[in-house]
């Protein structure tokens, strides 16, 4: 199977407890092997280390990213240089912010979600794309239930844009692309997953959802994703049971068991609980699914990349379960 690896069980973080243990089940995960999906950028690379704001042209309308490139040879000591961007192909992650009116707005969903630092410290390319702008001032995407960009723009068209320049641009492995969201982003980070199961490695929203109209399609449709979510039961803005516009997260969380194929019979696996969120692992026969859920905690960025980026690799990248304690979090 595409994502027969087994998900770590890796703690949540708002006020968790710090002395958690952190045990990866190394010995039935197999670690992907990283193929070099691109030799002439690696050999000949077009951009350099450390961030940089890019700029693309997608029907017609230019669209802003900000892309961080890792070190060949990560962070130096005394003793050893850095090489500059990689050699080998690298993963790519993908962050989609939420519906903000914050400017600038990538510093903004930096602080929150600290997707950067993440990425840079397991060597992964990440990319920041910037939403088109609402006639109320807020930056964000045309999503699958809430539209939250300028009318008529394709966010879609844009994530099929960026998957072509990691290709062609990036010393990338196109076999090990995430998306992650937060909010509208996350709603953008569901609607990825459902149309793109074959292009993406593994997908984690925060406070998100679908029209029911997709969520039907998407039910309806094929294709197996590893799936992180995270959602607070106090969420006001995007509430947990949904709307009559979009479906809640028990639905969500249903919706993508029987895409993984989950036949109902599956007893979940608590994989962290303390006094504020639990979490459960189905370890469908497709890709994993799991679900946390948060108490009385509104609409807030949960810091999803650190959960999902340990999770699909824990015994590469998460070898200290510490750092995915952080009690910090943001409303939007």
């Amino acid at each position: 199977m595409k994502h027969s690896f087994e998900w770590a069980s890796v703690g949540l973080l708002i006020h968790a407890a710090s002395g958690s243990t952190f045990l990866p089940n190394s010995d039935i995960m197999p670690v992907p092997q990283v193929s070099d999906t691109n030799s002439t950028s690696c050999s000949n690379p077009n951009y350099f280390s450390g961030l940089q704001n890019v700029t693309i042209e997608v029907n017609g309308l230019n669209r802003t990213f900000e892309l961080y490139v890792p070190w060949e040879s990560g962070d130096c000591g005394p003793n050893c240089y850095v090489t500059g961007p990689p050699s080998t192909a690298r993963p790519v992650a993908m962050n989609w912010h939420g519906c903000s009116p914050h400017v600038p707005v990538l510093d903004y969903a930096e602080d929150i979600s600290r997707f950067n630092g993440a990425c840079k410290d397991r060597g992964w390319y990440a990319i920041t794309p910037v939403g088109t702008r609402t006639s109320g001032g807020n930056f964000g995407w045309n999503a699958d239930g809430i539209p939250c960009g300028s009318p008529g723009v394709d966010d879609f068209a844009f994530f099929e844009a960026l998957l072509s320049f990691a290709e062609t641009e990036l010393c990338a492995d196109m076999t090990r692309v995430h998306t992650a969201g937060f909010s509208t982003g996350a709603f953008l980070s569901y609607g990825i997953a459902c149309r793109y199961p074959n292009q993406i490695f593994a997908a984690g929203t925060d406070a998100g959802g679908l029209s029911w109209p997709e969520y039907s399609t998407c039910e309806a449709g094929s294709g197996a994703v590893p799936m992180s979510s995270f959602h607070s039961y106090a969420d006001n803005t995007v509430p947990y049971n949904g709307t009559a516009a979009w479906a809640g997260q028990e639905a969500m969380n249903d919706l993508w068991r029987t895409r993984n194929g989950c036949d109902g019979s599956e007893v979940p696996t608590t994989t962290f609980t303390s006094n504020t969120s639990n979490c459960l692992r189905w370890d469908c026969p497709g890709a994993p699914v799991e679900a946390c859920t948060l108490h009385d905690i509104d609409h807030c960025k949960y810091h999803h990349v650190h959960r999902l980026l340990c999770c699909l690799f824990p015994t590469l990248f998460c070898l200290d379960p510490d750092s995915m304690y952080d009690s910090s979090s943001s409303l939007e």
